[in-house]
């Protein structure tokens, strides 16, 4: 049995510290709960090591790696979602969120997941909202999710919030899933086929030119054309990738400007194909967080300066920026929108007719799927394009190099006489 002390609080809200003796810190600060205390703080009293003072360091230093992840990653994002709907299951059936949290960092055998209740848990017994706890942690939780879950707590309505970031989550993980799956043919197809012709270029066809030249003949124009080409793009391909770094770490270097990144983010958006998508994408993701926002309760005002936050565009933060602007003097949001051309006219249609009719709520989500729905039609369209020119690109290569090579050969057997 080793001494732990304790910071505590109690149902007076009244601070009380001491000691107990426990095996472990869980067990010592399962004796204080018992006691009827809130647990702020607990450690080993002295300078006893044992076992499980080694197990609490590692577990200390374990969260403070979790609380200090600084990236929004897709791993973090799939723990995240998955600790949401744990939560949401608890939260749901009218447990309060603080109790939900403690009862995960009990329960849950993952120990990633484990790791991410117990800080989440320490930051909520420190006083902190469930927002705010969750800033801590934006490896797993994206800046939105948070300011929607501020949102839920400052108007008491927490669970259906919960269950929107939820599915939208869900969403955006099922489009990007297509968008790679779609993507992963036509890579593997190009570089099978690129493959395939350095084989022909640099293994094959010298083997083949030899056999020519001990017969007499010799590879025709296209062949030679080909392995000239080859050797051009040997000699100048690394002075070429060499300036595409250069250019590339140029262009970056400039977005980091206001005037640049304003400039670069515009261009962005009018490249063919994928800027369309860009657009769609942040349209999407724009629609669906201000239609939770308004369900959530709080003000139009509030909602709009939350979603500005959101933007990663910058050209489309900026025409944000202005058009909250003019909301916030007395402009209706259609108007607004459609003024700085944010979104197409048949979704600020829809729009204005909720906010006469009352339910802007439902018009959001409209819109919302309206985005969603174009989004996975583009994507769809992206995909089919792309693998239809990899193919197209491939069996060109290949055909290219087999012609050369056949029709050198018919060359020499024709010159052959028997």
């Amino acid at each position: 049995m080793a001494e732990f002390d304790y910071i505590a609080i109690d149902k007076k809200g009244k601070t009380r510290s001491g000691s107990i003796a426990a095996g472990d810190s869980k067990n010592a600060r399962r004796k204080v709960m018992q006691q009827g205390l809130t647990v702020l703080k607990i450690k080993m009293s002295g300078g006893a090591k044992g076992a499980s003072s080694k197990s609490n360091i590692a577990k200390d230093k374990q969260d403070k790696k979790l609380s200090l992840k600084s990236k929004y990653s897709k791993k973090g994002e799939a723990a995240g979602l998955e600790f949401l709907r744990r939560l949401l299951e608890l939260h749901g059936s009218g447990m309060p969120i603080a109790d939900a949290v403690k009862l995960l960092n009990y329960r849950l055998s993952d120990p990633q997941q484990r790791s991410l209740s117990g800080v989440l848990w320490k930051e909520l017994a420190e006083g902190r909202t469930l927002s705010r706890a969750m800033r801590q942690l934006p490896g797993y939780f994206s800046e939105s999710s948070t300011y929607v879950i501020e949102a839920g707590e400052a108007t008491g309505n927490l669970a259906p919030i919960l269950s929107k970031i939820i599915s939208h989550l869900e969403e955006k993980r099922e489009i990007r899933t297509r968008v790679i799956s779609g993507m992963t043919y036509p890579v593997f197809v190009g570089f099978m086929a690129i493959g395939v012709v350095l084989f022909f270029l640099f293994f094959l066809l010298p083997q083949i030119q030899e056999m020519l030249a001990s017969l007499g003949g010799e590879l025709n124009m296209m062949a030679r054309v080909m392995i000239e080409g080859s050797n051009l793009v040997l000699f100048f391909g690394p002075f070429i990738i060499l300036a595409a770094l250069i250019g590339l770490g140029v262009v970056m270097q400039w977005s980091k400007t206001e005037k640049g990144g304003m400039s670069v983010d515009r261009s962005l958006l009018k490249l063919p194909l994928f800027g369309n998508i860009l657009l769609l994408s942040e349209l999407f993701h724009l629609s669906s967080l201000l239609g939770t926002l308004i369900w959530s309760g709080i003000g139009l005002t509030e909602n709009l300066r939350l979603c500005e936050r959101t933007i990663k565009n910058r050209f489309l933060r900026a025409s944000f920026r202005s058009a909250r602007i003019l909301v916030n003097e007395g402009k209706s949001l259609p108007d607004a929108f459609r003024k700085f051309k944010l979104l197409p006219a048949m979704q600020l249609d829809i729009i204005e007719i909720g906010e006469k009719t009352g339910n802007l709520g439902n018009s959001m989500d409209d819109v919302s799927k309206a985005f969603r729905n174009q989004l996975t039609k583009r994507i769809k369209v992206m995909t089919n394009l792309i693998s239809g020119l990899a193919l197209g690109f491939a069996f060109s290569l290949v055909a290219l190099v087999a012609i050369s090579i056949v029709t050198s050969i018919f060359q020499v057997s024709k010159s052959i006489s028997y």
